[in-house]
């Protein structure tokens, strides 16, 4: 999964934070850790799944708790979290970290995940950050910062206490929203009971103290599937796929975050790579690349957290009428009945071939939100795949294609057979909906049969019907974009830039920052 982007270092993905929690019960840990150790194995370059040390317990009159600090279990459960993480690391292939959520006095200081590039670390649950930070020091482990935004000292980040060489970085995005501020794209509406995000806490709280902390995303989900889309994803640019490559990357801030869509950032400000510093610049050039999974909407360069240039690029481009084009073309899957409706169904399974006459596939990328998803088989003209979806889900892969825009994209499996040029995917996309199949269940199931003019079959079949979309294709004119920008009205003291970038499926990614000594 790596992509070279010169400069020694390539650009890997993973999820440092996918929840074990102990009070699932006993005999469904060893299949829960070993299925999310395999799927994150398929789907990321490096994983971390985070053990979270706490329990659910009730007083005698009925109030539910939250445990913090050590118990009897933890121990066990450590282990296996670290016999796991041994078994499964396999350098240049698939990299894992052992890691956990800290339970200390996590109220008072913010949830931070530790991380440590070696086997059997310690399971430190101090109960106090900085004393915490002391030992982390000391055993070269690292402490990130998780969910700032919510109120500081009550679950957020209180930026009184930091330290850059133990939380390089900081999560701006997971499962609960994004931490960025106040005032920026996607709240934190997903946990009524810690919300809502509030000033103090946010990553732009940190870097308004002068603070050189960089930016990544993670899920900090509960079903085991690691890199869940949507939930946030970590980007990093190191020399090779090892923990001491990995790590050195980590210090050095050389990592951003996205929501899903695996965008490819390269931002750079006069020789600094994002994460850099310079020292004594009085004018500086900016420079930066996007290569986005669909359209892109536009790319925001911040600094000292206020937007100062943007490039709009959506309504810039056109689909090419003629010749040689690269396009990338999502195909979702699933929808399907709706089980509260007296719908006996599970999961659907689909087993497709992408085929192309006169096309080149250039890449495939997952956009998966569970397990049961795999890109089969990828060759210069084709992609096998197979997906599974629940009810009222769905899933989804990304490929880019290149070839002529007369050439023929057909799509089979699965009850589908569909065929149209890249011209005609440029134009529109294209809904396929399942009525044979959603009408031969209404007979098995409920015995009943519509009449060719009964006006009721039209939602019933079409409301319950599984259905595959092929998106618009969007050329590589669309997907691509650049942002040039040269600055000279540099203030006294620290200075950072940052990008946000959004495309117009709504994913978005955030670079870390490069400082300015002004």
């Amino acid at each position: 999964m790596a992509q070279d982007i010169g400069d020694g270092m390539s650009l890997y993905w993973g999820d440092m934070h996918t929840q074990f929690k102990p009070q699932w019960t006993r005999r469904h840990w060893p299949t829960f850790l070993e299925d999310s150790f395999r799927y994150a194995r398929d789907y990321l370059d490096f994983y971390a799944i985070v053990y979270y040390p706490a329990i659910y317990h009730f007083t005698d009159s009925g109030l539910k708790l939250e445990s913090v600090g050590a118990r009897e279990h933890c121990a066990e459960q450590w282990r296996l979290v670290c016999d796991l993480v041994k078994k499964h690391h396999e350098p240049g292939r698939f990299v894992t970290f052992p890691g956990y959520e800290w339970n200390g006095d996590r109220t008072r200081w913010g949830d931070h995940n530790v991380f440590y590039p070696f086997d059997d670390p310690p399971l430190d649950l101090t109960m106090d950050l900085p004393d915490l930070y002391d030992h982390l020091r000391e055993a070269g482990g690292v402490a990130i910062p998780h969910h700032t935004g919510y109120a500081p000292r009550d679950r957020g980040k209180d930026w009184d206490c930091w330290d850059e060489e133990v939380s390089p970085f900081a999560e701006i995005l997971s499962g609960h929203g994004s931490s960025e501020g106040c005032n920026t794209p996607i709240g934190m509406h997903r946990n009524m009971s810690m919300g809502p995000r509030t000033a103090g806490g946010t990553i732009q709280d940190g870097l308004a103290r002068g603070y050189r902390v960089g930016i990544m995303a993670s899920g900090d989900n509960n079903s085991g599937f690691p890199g869940k889309h949507g939930t946030g994803l970590m980007a990093c640019y190191a020399e090779e796929l090892t923990r001491e490559s990995l790590w050195e990357a980590f210090g050095a801030r050389r990592v951003y975050g996205v929501t899903g869509d695996r965008m490819r950032l390269d931002f750079r400000i006069n020789d600094a790579f994002m994460g850099g510093v310079i020292e004594g610049a009085e004018a500086v050039q900016i420079e930066a690349r996007v290569i986005g999974s669909q359209a892109i909407d536009r790319i925001e360069l911040l600094r000292n957290n206020r937007v100062v240039a943007t490039h709009c690029h959506n309504g810039t481009w056109e689909p090419p009428e003629s010749g040689t084009v690269r396009v990338k073309l999502q195909i979702e899957h699933g929808w399907g009945p709706n089980p509260g409706d007296n719908w006996e169904v599970g999961r659907r399974e689909w087993r497709m071939r992408l085929t192309g006459e006169g096309i080149t596939v250039r890449g495939v990328e997952g956009c998966f939100s569970y397990g049961g998803q795999s890109i089969d088989a990828t060759g210069d003209h084709a992609v096998e795949y197979t997906l599974s979806t629940a009810p009222r889900s769905t899933q989804s892969i990304i490929v880019e294609l290149e070839g002529d825009v007369t050439s023929t994209v057909r799509l089979e499996g699965e009850s589908v057979d569909e065929a149209h040029t890249l011209g005609e995917l440029m134009e529109h996309g294209r809904l396929i909906v399942l009525r044979d199949e959603v009408r031969r269940m209404i007979r098995e199931q409920f015995d009943y049969e519509f009449t060719p003019d009964d006006p009721e079959q039209g939602d019933a079949t079409f409301h319950n019907a599984y259905k595959v979309k092929l998106h618009t294709a969007i050329p590589e004119a669309g997907y691509t974009a650049s942002l040039s920008v040269r600055d000279d009205d540099l203030q006294p003291g620290w200075s950072w830039y940052y990008l946000r970038v959004s495309q117009l499926n709504e994913q978005y990614a955030w670079s870390s920052p490069i400082w300015i000594d002004g």
